[in-house]
C-alpha cells in the first residue's frame, strides 16, 4: 500500500509517485549522476517504504560512490522485505545477496560476504558468474589476503 506525501503547491503530482521517482532514479543512474539518483531512490522510500526495489537500486548507487556501508544497510533492508522466501522473489534475493556481498568485500568482512555468496549460490546453483565469484573470494580467504580491488567481485547491476 502506497503512502502518498502530502501535496503542497511546489509538489508535482509526479513527484509523489514511487515509481516515477523510481523510473526517474534509474535514468539519473544511467546518466551516472549517482547523487541524483540516490536522491530520487531516498524521495520514493519516504513515499513507498515497503518497496525491495528501491532499496536494492539504491543500494547499487552506494556501491558505485564506494559507500559500501550504506550500501550493506539498504541490501539488509530490502532482504528484511523479500519475506517470506518464496519462489517469486527468489532472484531479487540472489541479486540482493550478491550486492551486499560484494559491499562486504569491499569492506574487508570477507566472512560476512561469504555467508551472502554462498546463500546467494544456493538460491542459485545454475550462475556461472556468481560461482567464479565464490570460488575468488574463497581464494582470496584461502591467502589470508584482501585485495582490495577498483571493481566490486561482481556486477552490481
Amino acid at each position: 500500500q502506497t503512502v502518498l506525501k502530502p501535496k503542497d503547491e511546489d509538489t508535482k503530482d509526479d513527484e509523489r509517485n514511487p515509481v516515477w521517482l523510481c523510473d526517474k532514479a534509474g535514468v539519473f543512474y544511467k546518466m551516472g549522476n549517482f547523487p541524483a539518483a540516490i536522491n530520487a531512490y531516498s524521495e520514493a522510500i519516504k513515499i513507498s517504504p515497503t518497496l525491495p526495489k528501491l532499496y536494492i537500486n539504491r543500494a547499487s548507487c552506494y556501491i558505485v560512490l564506494n559507500l559500501y556501508e550504506d550500501a550493506v544497510i539498504d541490501c539488509t533492508r530490502a532482504l528484511d522485505l523479500l519475506t517470506p522466501p518464496v519462489e517469486a522473489n527468489r532472484l531479487s534475493r540472489v541479486r540482493t545477496l550478491a550486492k551486499r556481498g560484494s559491499a562486504f568485500c569491499q569492506l574487508g568482512s570477507l566472512d560476512r560476504a561469504l555467508e551472502d555468496y554462498e546463500l546467494a549460490s544456493k538460491l542459485s546453483p545454475d550462475n556461472d558468474s556468481l560461482r567464479r565469484d565464490l570460488d575468488t573470494l574463497r581464494a582470496q580467504m584461502g591467502d589470508n589476503t584482501l585485495i582490495q580491488s577498483e571493481q566490486p567481485l561482481i556486477s552490481v547491476s
